[in-house]
């Protein structure tokens, strides 16, 4: 990447999923690939609060051919210019210009 360019999907991460079973609980990675984010919610001064954020992926298809829409619950792991952000998705919506936009609120600080 050089300097002037600007990507559509500027970092990089996971989106994980909990498979539950009888015996014991499993984690799956559903996704693995380029993102990007934005905070939707106005910061109020200093203080800490929770944050929502709007990730977006590209509308992509799985091993099995499946499309790749996360779901509530799934947890997102992003990493930004060396930082690592961890969010769980609230809601996620594909669009038919080949992207899916996920709704989810900031995991930890």
């Amino acid at each position: 990447m050089t300097r002037d360019e600007i990507l559509e999907y500027p970092y990089s991460g996971t989106i994980t999923r909990v498979v539950e079973d009888d015996d014991k609980d499993t984690i799956v990675t559903v996704y693995d690939g380029v993102m990007d984010e934005h905070q939707t919610t106005d910061s109020e001064g200093r203080l800490l609060q929770t944050a929502s954020y709007i990730i977006s992926i590209p509308l992509t298809k799985d091993d099995e051919e499946k499309w790749i829409v996360p779901r509530k619950g799934d947890e997102i792991e992003l990493l930004r210019y060396g930082e690592t952000l961890n969010f769980v998705v609230d809601n996620s919506e594909p669009s038919q210009l080949g992207g899916v936009s996920i709704y989810c609120t900031r995991k930890n600080w």
